[in-house]
């Protein structure tokens, strides 16, 4: 998924195993190589301030929550430079504090003893000064059942502060592939388990068939949408030979943009991609189970450490 919808993206569970039967190869897509290239590194680019130099980087997060409906947390801080912003639950037993309730379907947010009600249809910022923002926007906190993740950014977050840039292989023409999407029968809703043990719905939508290095490879497709033709974005979730190893354990994702289900995919397996939960811990990831059969060195390597 996407980071920006961040996605957004994600992302597995039995039923989207890596078919190991044999398939037709669609023939590999013709790509100049130094737009290819050049395209590429214009999206590593973006990928690395993303994580660190935007004004909502996610290594700039000190804290997240995530609530279901009904449920409140406040905000507290360690005395430290720069001080680190921490959610806890519940109601403050007293003082001035930034709280925040999520309730049929709205948030309220207390600060400075004004109470304010916002919407949630989408991301909601409210600075507290000082290069402090609280932002929040719904989020699935079980599967097909939306919450409230909230989270308080730092820009002096020293973990943002020290983050250098991700590391990839180095491009590779050879792992793109153009692959026949065979569209399923019915929108399927699939359940993932996640990185914080909980689990997230999305639907599979179709199954892109495609060869690497010779092997035959099928991939699920999933979508936030259960209207097919409304699907503005496709993703998919994959481990490879690597994962654990050169490759993140949890496995990585590729988002796709697209109006609808189309017929056949390019997929470039050079902007794979870490989840967010590859170095924050703030984040809900799915975890991938579809297995592509090969060492795919191409797109994002493991982190060096979780949070780095």
């Amino acid at each position: 998924m996407t980071r920006t919808l961040l996605l957004l993206t994600a992302l597995l569970l039995a039923g989207c195993a890596t078919s190991t039967t044999n398939v037709s190869a669609p023939a590999q897509t013709a790509v100049d190589p130094a737009t290819a290239v050049a395209d590429w590194e214009k999206w590593r680019a973006n990928e690395n301030s993303v994580w660190s130099a935007t004004e909502f980087a996610i290594l700039k997060i000190d804290d997240a929550v995530y609530l279901k409906d009904g449920e409140t947390a406040w905000l507290t801080t360690r005395t430290k430079k720069p001080l680190q912003y921490r959610w806890q639950m519940g109601l403050p037993r007293s003082g001035s504090h930034v709280v925040i309730t999520y309730k049929g379907g709205k948030a309220t947010v207390m600060h400075d003893f004004k109470a304010e009600d916002f919407p949630v249809d989408k991301a909601q910022t409210v600075p507290l000064g000082k290069g402090i923002d609280v932002r929040f926007a719904l989020t699935q906190v079980d599967a097909g059942v939306n919450g409230l993740r909230v989270m308080v950014y730092n820009q002096a977050n020293p973990v943002a502060r020290g983050f250098k840039r991700l590391s990839h292989f180095d491009y590779d023409p050879a792992f793109v592939a153009e692959a026949e999407v065979e569209p399923a029968p019915s929108v399927e809703p699939v359940d993932f388990q996640t990185s914080r043990g909980w689990l997230k719905r999305f639907q599979r939508v179709g199954l892109a068939r495609l060869t690497l290095q010779g092997k035959p490879v099928t991939l699920g497709l999933y979508s936030d949408e259960t209207d097919v033709a409304k699907s503005k974005r496709l993703s998919m979730f994959f481990l490879d030979d690597l994962s654990g190893h050169e490759t993140y354990g949890v496995g990585r994702y590729i988002d796709i943009e697209v109006d609808g289900l189309p017929k056949t995919l390019t997929i470039d397996f050079n902007r794979a991609y870490n989840p967010n939960c590859a170095r924050s811990p703030h984040y809900n990831c799915p975890l991938a189970t579809d297995h592509i059969p090969v060492a795919l060195r191409a797109g994002e390597k493991i982190p060096p450490k979780h949070a780095s």
